[in-house]
């Protein structure tokens, strides 16, 4: 088995006589570079051309980020102590990188190699090939490049490790990088370098916030005034102005973009803060999923409003207020913890499987997952049961022109490939073709996309969530469903639970009637109703309800007549008019198990047609969405 030094110098040499560069010698990252390299025309047997701006646009860059490179330059110096023996070069450039600053031993400054690092000089990668500060201005992430693994063959006695530095917003401010002679190559560079950035990132949060409210926290109290705390900035309001990458770190999954108050984010509302000009001030705060915290806060000068005055301390507060993740509404401490998994499976990109009765908001936990696993690409929904089994393939993977008879001459992309980056949300996964399942269970072992009628395969990063209303673990007992697939897609496996197993009706009923427009009052009577209300329609049903009272009634409280007509159910609270359908169903579905599924036998057992078999079991499963 060849050594890393072996498949770096086999993999120049395949280079240097113009031959493929094959896979199994470098990694993905630095072969994409060569061949980016080559496609630009660049001679890696050549002395590379080095490009530098002006000096009055280096100085126009240099008085633009004018505080940021004070904190710079103080961290520089500090890493630069912190790394052992000489030959080290460290340098800070912009997010398209031009270097600003460089600080390096002096016996190393002026070799051949180092001399071109300096301020000015541009480290791109079309102008001086493959080198990990031009690395990270194309992707954005930490980058070694390592001796031979340079373009560039003069290059090759060099090791660079390069690591970006965010501003508050998100953005890349500039770029840290550590250049040494290989020989000189230590393992914990990176570890250093990326530790500096956080330094760099947090002192630009506290300084651009500086007369902002700033709190600190992390679940281990020993863990503040670390660079593993988290930091919030908010404004005398309480909204949100910034938050570092520690801080999106610990609350995962939770709305964290600028101006949504610090009230969406705990459960304690804002004015918990109004002891902070204290000194030492401390506390525990609590997030709306559930995760404790030990908090600091800073800037004690600040400025705050407390217009909704002192709330009740978290232990005088009622545990059971409604948490709202975009359309998900987790009062429910069960919906809360299954939301508290989805997003940690989400953030960690594992397959889902979400199950549930027809309308307990599958769709809306899917949606959930997306956006709090952070992905920056769409959330595309498929209909598992619209699937027709001739165009399922083309629909899902796409097709290249002319692959088939009636096929838009430009090709199609796919479902699949629309959801790169992004969410694949496979609804009603239980109604799936078993055909596809075969198909869908192959793309699952690679993350490959071969379009119909094409040769080539594309890789995919999705996110994959899945959910149905079907009893999937019967349904696989029984053939319907391929075992194998199952156990891909329940990686994580929830279930919601139907309305009338919740807790939270009140603060549902608030959320949604709120969403339609106008808030709704209801007597005591009227709310018993809703309560033993069975909800067969779950959440879509209580929406449209709602929705209808919305539009019919004033603002005085609804009375339990006023709901009873729309609910179709007697004193009781129980749907009357449901119960022939109900023992149709039973009936159904009865002979459907001891037929073993075969539709054709249930039909002629119970002298009915085989689409009235199914319609029933299709009234049973539901299509949610």
């Amino acid at each position: 088995m060849l050594s890393s030094e072996d498949r770096v110098a086999r993999a120049r040499i395949m280079l240097e006589r113009k031959a493929i560069v094959a896979g199994q010698f470098l990694s993905a990252d630095i072969r994409g570079s060569w061949e980016r390299c080559r496609s630009m025309g660049l001679d890696p047997m050549a002395r590379p051309r080095p490009q530098a701006i002006k000096r009055e646009r280096l100085k126009d860059h240099q008085e633009a980020n004018g505080r940021l490179m004070h904190i710079v330059h103080s961290e520089i110096q500090n890493l630069h102590a912190q790394i052992s023996g000489s030959n080290f070069a460290i340098v800070f450039a912009t997010d398209d990188g031009v270097v600003l600053h460089r600080l390096t031993d002096d016996s190393f400054a002026n070799t051949a190699d180092i001399s071109q690092i300096r301020p000015g000089r541009v480290w791109r990668e079309e102008v001086m090939g493959t080198n990990a500060l031009g690395a990270v201005v194309i992707s954005g992430r930490p980058a070694l490049v390592h001796a031979g693994e340079h373009y560039f063959r003069h290059y090759s006695s060099l090791t660079c490790v390069a690591v970006p530095v965010r501003a508050p917003d998100g953005r890349i401010a500039g770029i840290i990088d550590a250049s040494s002679n290989c020989r000189s190559r230590q393992q914990h560079t990176l570890a250093l370098l990326q530790m500096s950035g956080r330094t760099i990132e947090n002192a630009m949060l506290r300084d651009l916030y500086r007369d902002e409210l700033i709190i600190e926290f992390h679940s281990r109290r020993e863990f503040l005034g670390t660079l593993q705390a988290g930091l919030l900035a908010f404004c005398s309001e309480g909204k949100l102005k910034a938050a570092n990458s520690q801080a999106r770190g610990l609350l995962y999954g939770l709305p964290l973009h600028p101006g949504v108050h610090f009230d969406q984010i705990f459960q304690v509302g804002f004015a918990v803060l109004h002891d902070i000009s204290k000194p030492h001030f401390r506390t525990n705060l609590t997030d709306i999923l559930g995760s404790a915290y030990a908090i600091t806060a800073h800037n004690p000068a600040a400025k705050i409003s407390f217009s909704a005055g002192r709330l009740p301390s978290p232990e005088h507060r009622g545990g059971n207020e409604a948490r709202a993740f975009g359309d998900m509404i987790c009062a429910d401490s069960f919906v809360g913890k299954v939301a508290q998994q989805v997003a940690l499976a989400a953030r960690r990109a594992m397959p889902v499987l979400i199950q549930g009765e027809t309308g307990t908001g599958k769709e809306m936990m899917a949606r959930f997952a997306h956006e709090a696993s952070g992905r920056k690409g769409r959330f595309v929904a498929v209909n598992c049961a619209s699937l027709t089994e001739s165009l399922a393939e083309s629909t899902l993977f796409g097709y290249r022109a002319g692959a088939f008879t009636g096929a838009d001459s430009a090709g199609a992309t796919g479902l699949i490939r629309q959801a790169d980056g992004g969410t694949l949300f496979l609804d009603e996964i239980g109604d799936m073709p078993i055909h596809l399942q075969s198909v869908l269970l192959r793309f699952l072992d690679e993350w490959l996309v071969r379009p119909v009628g094409a040769t080539e395969e594309t890789r995919v990063d999705i996110l994959l969530i899945s959910a149905t209303n079907r009893d999937l673990d019967s349904f696989v007992s029984g053939g319907g469903f391929r075992s194998d697939l199952f156990y891909r897609l329940k990686v994580m496996d929830v279930h919601l639970p139907p309305l009338r197993k919740r807790t939270d009706l009140p603060q549902l009923i608030e959320t949604l009637s709120r969403q339609s427009g106008k808030a709704l009052a209801f007597t005591t009577g009227a709310m018993k109703l809703l309560r033993n209300c069975t909800w067969p329609g779950n959440i879509r049903q209580l929406r449209n309800l709602l929705m209808r009272l919305a539009l019919d009634h004033g603002d005085c409280p609804l009375r339990r007549k006023d709901i009873a007509g729309l609910l179709g159910a007697d004193e009781s609270g129980q749907p009357a008019g449901n119960r022939l359908k109900d023992r149709k169903k039973t009936i159904i579905l009865k002979s459907y198990r001891s037929n073993n599924g075969n539709i054709s036998a249930v039909a002629r057992e119970l002298g009915v047609s085989r689409n009235t078999v199914y319609k029933a079991l299709r009234a049973i499963d539901g299509p949610d969405s």
